[in-house]
């Protein structure tokens, strides 16, 4: 498994739904129609379509689902719907629905951003004023909160999952060749000293290719410090890529780390070069740069699920980083009636609960953003090493001082213009002023 693209469609590709109380005269989309019984009717359209032999996760999802409107079938219809044109879909349905004035009464999009083109239209709902006045809620939500809070001061969408991605490491390679381990490294010089010890002894520290692992660790080194931190905050919005930080970034791509992996361990990129992962799990290699999904490779891997340990990055000012990128989940519609909004937000506040937050991280669905969940007890319920595994990295992240948005989150568009410029660093005819160059070239030509 790999890159956001694909933690997407694991969290937002559509479901079955299974129809919470058929038959009720309800509408898709747009309004929430009151059922024939007349209570009132809010309609979810959500994304996991998967059968337990496709993606078990994804059953377990539709059982939580099918729980909240079982609990409230007395109060209220919950009616779950389905989109079997995945998370894209449910995006592009909103945006032509948009244009007639309409809207899901609930939608969870997974990744896909909606929020300025409805919010534009007036038609999507700020949750921050539920937010503000309920500490159990904002604790649900966690970094979304702040990831998601506009300019003008709104939170139009949070999640019940998040994109959590630090890397990975094989003990034994480290112990092999006397390297100090990665939960030991308080700077940038200690992984700098651990790779070439890893090299010395004959290991590829790790497999890259020119897209996402070398966009990690781009990502977690430009937190380095606060200057560093500061233009990445603000990379969305970028005027220059001629900055030191940025320029700093390139440099240590190119020359602490590209140009000392041979071309083997160096891949084109794209989704289909899975290489860099099983490099990792067959052993080959030291350290993988993935995200806290990658637990689903790790069960009976050659390497050893015993000898593999996640990490955050270090920083040069006494800090860990991990990368926590929220992004737009829950998004529900402004023209609902009170009541019919305040189901949404019961809705919101239960799928975020600590109780639904252990059931996610426990059946290896994916990490929460929940500040609220007990991690040491969430291990305990679990018995599979992956699991295990899983739990422990998801707290790792949790943990770390410094957390912000993914490398893709951060720069947007221009990511891949970023992307196509590793192999010029890896053969060595491109610097990193000329990245910066070059991009900023991009920049005056939109």
């Amino acid at each position: 498994m790999k890159k956001k693209k694909l933690i997407s469609l694991l969290l937002a590709a559509t479901c079955i739904g299974s129809m919470a109380l058929t038959g009720c005269g309800e509408k898709e989309k747009g309004g929430g129609k009151e059922a024939d019984n007349e209570l009132p009717t809010v309609t979810f359209t959500h994304g996991y379509y998967q059968d337990e032999t496709e993606w078990a996760p994804a059953a377990e999802m539709r059982k939580i689902y099918e729980e909240f409107a079982e609990m409230h079938k007395d109060e209220f219809n919950f009616v779950i719907k389905a989109d079997q044109s995945g998370a894209e879909g449910i995006y592009n349905t909103a945006l032509n629905d948009l244009s007639a004035g309409e809207f899901y009464d609930i939608a969870d999009f997974g990744g896909w951003d909606i929020t300025d083109a409805a919010a534009s239209a007036d038609m999507i709902m700020d949750l921050k004023p539920y937010l503000d006045k309920d500490e159990d809620l904002k604790a649900g939500v966690g970094v979304c909160y702040d990831q998601n809070l506009t300019e003008d001061g709104k939170i139009y969408t949070v999640r019940e999952q998040i994109e959590g991605v630090g890397f990975w490491y094989n003990q034994a390679l480290f112990d092999k060749a006397g390297a100090t381990t990665p939960d030991k490294w308080t700077s940038w010089a200690d992984f700098d000293e651990a790779v070439d010890k890893l090299s010395d002894a004959g290991i590829s520290p790790f497999s890259l290719n020119a897209g996402w692992p070398t966009n990690i660790l781009a990502a977690g080194y430009s937190q380095r410090d606060e200057d560093s931190r500061k233009f990445y905050a603000n990379g969305g919005s970028a005027k220059s890529f001629d900055d030191p930080t940025f320029i700093g970034t390139m440099d240590f791509l190119q020359n602490n780390v590209l140009q000392k992996i041979d071309a083997a361990h160096f891949g084109p990129g794209g989704d289909d070069d899975n290489q860099y992962t099983e490099d990792f799990i067959s052993g080959d290699s030291a350290m993988l740069f993935n995200g806290v999904w990658a637990t689903g490779d790790f069960a009976d891997c050659e390497a050893g699920i015993e000898n593999i340990k996640p990490a955050v990055f270090p920083t040069n000012d006494g800090k860990t980083a991990g990368l926590l990128s929220g992004g737009c989940g829950y998004v529900v519609s402004d023209k609902l009636t009170d009541e019919q909004k305040k189901i949404c937000i019961e809705f919101i506040k239960y799928m975020t609960s600590p109780e639904i937050a252990a059931r996610i991280v426990e059946n290896g669905i994916g990490m929460v953003p929940s500040t609220a969940l007990d991690y040491d007890k969430a291990a305990a319920e679990v018995e599979s090493p992956e699991g295990k595994l899983l739990v422990q990295a998801c707290q790792t992240l949790q943990n770390a001082d410094v957390q912000v948005l993914g490398w893709g989150n951060t720069f947007g568009d221009m990511e891949g213009e970023i992307q196509n410029k590793y192999a010029g660093l890896k053969d060595g005819s491109k610097t990193a002023e000329d990245v910066a160059a070059e991009l900023d070239q991009v920049l005056a030509a939109e």
